[in-house]
């Protein structure tokens, strides 16, 4: 199965694409997953008492990825290729679920749920194609919102997502259930 090309761009005279990523390509992710995994790290530091191994937690998101992709047809990967590597990808899903009732938000709506660039290439404009992306596919399907889970600490990427106009809604907290003192 080929994967369609949905832009192009040279990087320091190598070819860039941004492509479609197919559930045959999901095990070329796992550098770009580890990348994710060791920046989160340092920003996480109030959480490393429930941090899984990076290998239960690639293989974990890898079976995730797949079933999103199989049960979820309108779903996409989309990956950035340099001459034959991947050094970035956008995974989103599209869901058919009420995201808030208060406030208006497009039904299905798309959620953003992995966006990782190879940690050598970021600040290159690798995550800011593959967005581009990801919003012309959004558009193609007629889908008008985008939810993106964000690290709280992690400043630079809240950042990179308000600069498209992202604005914070939900905060989520983790807790474990209190053991029952009495």
């Amino acid at each position: 199965m080929r994967a369609s090309c949905h832009s192009s761009e040279t990087m320091g005279g190598a070819l860039v694409e941004v492509v479609r990523l197919y559930r045959e390509r999901l095990d070329e992710l796992e550098p770009l997953w580890a990348s994710l995994y060791e920046h989160q790290e340092p920003l996480t530091p109030h959480l490393v008492n429930r941090a899984r191994s990076l290998q239960d937690s690639w293989r974990y998101r890898r079976a995730l990825e797949r079933r999103w992709l199989e049960e979820e047809p309108e779903s996409f990967a989309l990956g950035a290729d340099l001459g034959g590597q991947l050094v970035g990808y956008a995974f989103v899903r599209i869901l058919s679920a009420e995201v808030a009732t208060s406030w208006s938000v497009s039904n299905p709506h798309a959620d953003l749920a992995t966006l990782s660039v190879l940690p050598e290439l970021r600040g290159r404009g690798i995550g800011r194609r593959l967005m581009e992306a990801v919003y012309g596919e959004l558009r193609r399907l007629g889908i008008s919102d985008l939810t993106i889970n964000v690290i709280t600490t992690n400043s630079d990427a809240a950042r990179f997502y308000e600069r498209d106009g992202a604005v914070p809604f939900v905060t989520v907290f983790l807790q474990r259930v209190p053991s029952d003192s009495g």
